[in-house]
């Protein structure tokens, strides 16, 4: 590299500027083509570096992905539905804001749902959705939604509207955008009849009305 060897830099410093140069790599090639050398001559550090604490590119995927995402696998719990929702909304804007954060999301929600990139990223939304979840059931056990809400399914529509408002909208929106979206959410959820269960639903479903007899 022109210029000589790269100046070293070690501990937090490091690590923050690898990660950093990882994810910017990740946008541009995606994980198949992820190159240690590209990475390091993006940080401006060693390679050798990098081999010390990431032995393979697929190693310094995943522990980007996870710093990229730090802070948003805490327990959310401000004492409401809609303060934990509103809280979890301004913090996947915050980790979704950063221009590459936000081409990886299009690359992984965009592109098939399996492959590098998924299995790369499963073990994080798992536990990311695990927590929206626990958020909502809680709710239910303090009487913010009504017994039998469908929890998944209002997960869902939770999820795939931040991810539309944030990652693919043509205009991102704001955190005020975001918490407006949340009560427009949750006032149909409270008001919505609970889930009937799927026996109820089959027995309904198969149901066909009888001919009337001639007289």
């Amino acid at each position: 590299m022109a210029g000589g060897p790269p100046k070293q830099v070690r501990g937090a410093r490091l690590v923050a500027k690898v990660m950093s140069a990882t994810i910017a790599e990740l946008a541009r090639v995606g994980p198949d083509h992820l190159s240690i050398e590209e990475v390091a001559e993006r940080a401006a550090v060693n390679k050798t570096t990098i081999y010390r604490r990431w032995p393979s590119p697929r190693a310094l995927a995943r522990d980007a992905l996870m710093c990229a995402a730090e802070g948003s696998s805490g327990t959310l719990d401000t004492g409401s539905l809609r303060g934990d929702l509103a809280a979890m909304a301004r913090e996947f804007r915050r980790v979704a804001r950063s221009p590459d954060m936000q081409t990886i999301m299009r690359l992984r929600f965009g592109g098939a749902p399996r492959g590098p990139l998924a299995d790369l990223t499963s073990d994080l939304e798992e536990k990311r959705h695990a927590r929206s979840r626990a958020i909502l059931s809680r709710a239910v056990a303090r009487g913010e939604l009504p017994r039998g809400t469908d929890v998944e399914l209002l997960h869902d529509v939770v999820l795939g509207a931040l991810l539309y408002l944030v990652v693919f909208a043509r205009k991102p929106s704001d955190a005020a955008r975001l918490e407006r979206a949340v009560h427009v959410i949750l006032d149909g959820a409270v008001h919505a009849r609970p889930a009937r269960r799927a026996a109820s639903r089959r027995g309904t479903a198969t149901r066909t009305p009888q001919p009337r007899k001639r007289t």
